[in-house]
């Protein structure tokens, strides 16, 4: 399938779809006219990007899933071991989250009082 196919069938765009190429996590046969052609592989690896992507994984970090998957040399072990990573990753995130939450709650307490006591109404 030609980029414009792929592009509708994978709602990714054509700039990423050729930035993908140039990371290597996709790849383009070209035909006789040097334009490039897609596989049905490359809809699911495109698939598999987008999913990882939205949990939280860089392309650097895809583009070494999808060589090991294309290669056949990652297991179970190893991708558990990735995804325990990831999620540790995020904990940590969401635990930096969480203080700056609190943080901004107290300091939106002492506003409030602030306003309460200069008779200000508050929004």
């Amino acid at each position: 399938m030609n980029i414009g196919a792929l592009e509708r069938r994978s709602g990714v765009g054509r700039h990423a779809l050729r930035y993908y190429e140039q990371l290597g996590l996709i790849t383009a046969q070209r035909q006789a006219n040097n334009y490039r052609s897609y596989s049905e592989q490359t809809v699911a690896d495109l698939a598999f990007i987008q999913s990882a992507q939205g949990v939280g994984f860089s392309l650097a970090e895809i583009g070494d899933i999808l060589t090991a998957r294309r290669g056949n040399t990652i297991n179970c072990a190893q991708g558990a071991a990735l995804v325990a990573n990831k999620m540790a990753e995020i904990q940590t995130k969401i635990s930096a989250l969480q203080a700056t939450y609190v943080f901004l709650e107290g300091e939106r307490a002492k506003l409030e009082a602030s306003a309460i006591a200069l008779g200000l109404t508050l929004a």
